[in-house]
């Protein structure tokens, strides 16, 4: 399980940190499995990383202020490069979610664990981990992010900012979830084209 995905995204190294216990999670296909082989590593220079208990519970925070409606449901269990979280709703059975800051978008992923990793980053990197962005950041910023920090948008997507390098930074992944959040609550409920006059706490 995950080998195409490992082949495609080598690990950066590291010792996996998995639950003492991994027994409650094996009601979702394939979560003991990737938490036992990497839960706190990270894979393919940085664009996917697997969440430590601890990581887990801090990206769920981070979560509460932009997306409400999701966090008491949700279990975060990785990140990409850009700060996305990808996270099981347990109110719909354990359904692959993606939260991502910079869209104020939560999409649902029809799919499975090993299917995700296996299949579908692979076979669709450009769609499930903006892979094109990544290389053109990594061909200008070569060195690793370091832990607890992202690459994220200056200006939000849902603000008007471009998916470019030019509108990318990294930055205290607390700190972007945060000033998203505050944004997105500003903006989400206004039509398209309102001219708007957003404040940061």
């Amino acid at each position: 399980m995950f080998d195409r995905f490992v082949a495609a995204f080598p690990s950066d190294g590291g010792e996996a940190s998995p639950p003492a216990n991994v027994a409650p999670l094996r009601q979702v296909p394939g979560l003991a499995e990737l938490v036992t082989m990497a839960a706190g590593c990270s894979f393919g220079g940085g664009v996917f990383r697997v969440f430590t208990d601890e990581e887990a519970r801090r990206a769920q925070s981070l979560a509460n202020e932009m997306f409400p409606q999701c966090a008491p449901r949700i279990r975060p269990f990785a990140q990409d490069w850009l700060g996305r979280l990808y996270a099981l709703d347990l109110h719909r059975n354990a359904m692959l979610i993606l939260l991502e800051p910079g869209s104020g978008d939560v999409f649902d992923l029809d799919t499975t664990i090993p299917e995700l990793l296996d299949r579908h980053m692979v076979d669709h990197p450009v769609t499930f981990l903006a892979h094109d962005l990544f290389e053109a950041w990594r061909a200008v910023h070569s060195e690793p992010t370091p832990a607890g920090m992202c690459v994220g948008f200056q200006t939000p997507l849902f603000l008007g900012g471009a998916a470019t390098v030019q509108n990318l930074e990294i930055i205290d992944e607390a700190v972007y979830w945060s000033i998203h959040g505050q944004l997105w609550a500003q903006v989400k409920d206004l039509p398209p084209g309102t001219p708007i006059n957003v404040r940061i706490n």
